[in-house]
């Protein structure tokens, strides 16, 4: 793994700018390139099919629970991603198009799914950003590989796709299928960075760009947006499933407090990716971390993660020996600058 890191005068999202040559999304036993992109253009499973009871189910509003409203925001938008995406490009001849926007809006829908099940504000797309993202995309669907640092001699190479890919998150998936991925973050066990990005409680907008098998997700616009003193494009707005804005914690976790669907832990494979928590305001390079359940501590491997990724410091936990069930009640204390004490909540949502 390759890592660059530059100096930055001005950063949009208040972080230290450092890419990561990460490989595929398919390293680390997720499914392979090939796999992701059979699974892209097929129909939706059965089971993710909209039948008209879930149907009629998701055009109710949940109840008042928290527990209700995760469930429903997950069954009734987690799966938004499995649709096929619709490419007009043609790789063949560089020309990239413009991004299926609805696919755009599915992409957008799971992020904030993710996002309000961390209890973090929705973000929104960019327009300004589309078009870098959409070239981004076109450059690694027309050479099949991935890299924030693309080589001039790769095919439908230009300054605005080299740009995005190094402020983005690229993806050998379409746009809507990639953000489980990117939270499941195989191959980058010691940083975790595409997840950190996407719970940054800096992060407010995103710029995406899809074709049918490769996506690119521009989360720090710098240099992409209107020159400076100008106003920048308006950004699009997205349903937000009347999400509020909590105040910022100066923290996020993955898997989050509260209620979480237990399909979340089998689909990102987080007791083996491992669970996470990261700070924008607090050092943690230094912090421990213990996990209980019932009052009995249980077994994990706890290690710091890469700092300025993301956010400015994390911590990922790994169960050792034991896996994650639902019903019960898992407590995870973070001994730092400022301790923190959360209860994850493992719920069955059928």
């Amino acid at each position: 793994m390759f890592r660059r890191c530059f100096a930055v005068v001005a950063v949009v999202l208040a972080l230290p700018a450092c890419v990561i040559e990460s490989g595929d999304l398919a390293a680390g036993g997720a499914v392979s390139a090939s796999a992701a992109r059979a699974d892209d253009a097929k129909s939706p499973p059965a089971l993710e099919v909209l039948t008209d009871e879930l149907d009629a189910a998701c055009a109710r509003e949940p109840g008042p629970s928290r527990r209700e409203q995760v469930c429903h925001r997950w069954r009734c938008e987690g799966r938004a991603g499995r649709a096929p995406v619709r490419f007009r490009g043609d790789a063949a001849r560089c020309v990239a198009a413009a991004p299926d926007a609805e696919a755009v809006t599915r992409a957008l829908r799971v992020l904030n799914a993710h996002r309000f099940l961390a209890d973090l504000p929705p973000v929104a797309g960019e327009v300004a950003w589309t078009s870098a993202a959409q070239a981004c995309a076109l450059v690694a669907h027309a050479n099949e590989k991935l890299s924030h640092t693309p080589p001039r001699d790769w095919r439908c190479w230009s300054e605005e796709a080299a740009l995005a890919s190094s402020l983005g998150l690229v993806a050998n998936r379409s746009a809507p299928v990639s953000i489980g991925a990117f939270f499941e973050d195989p191959g980058n066990e010691e940083t975790m960075v595409h997840r950190r990005w996407l719970l940054s409680e800096a992060l407010t907008r995103v710029g995406i760009g899809t074709t049918d098998r490769y996506a690119c997700v521009v989360v720090d616009g710098r240099g992409l947006d209107a020159g400076e003193g100008t106003e920048r494009a308006r950004a699009v707005e997205v349903d937000a499933a009347g999400d509020s804005e909590p105040p910022a914690r100066g923290w996020a976790a993955w898997p989050p407090p509260g209620p979480v669907p237990i399909d979340v832990f089998a689909a990102q494979r987080l007791d083996e990716m491992g669970w996470t928590v990261q700070s924008d305001d607090d050092d943690l390079d230094a912090a421990t971390a213990t996990v209980s359940s019932s009052g009995r501590p249980l077994a994990a491997r706890v290690t710091h993660l890469t700092p300025h990724l993301g956010s400015r410091s994390a911590l990922r936990i790994v169960p050792d020996g034991w896996t994650t069930e639902p019903g019960r009640v898992y407590d995870v204390h973070v001994d730092g600058p400022r301790p923190l004490a959360f209860a994850i909540e493992p719920t069955d949502c059928e």
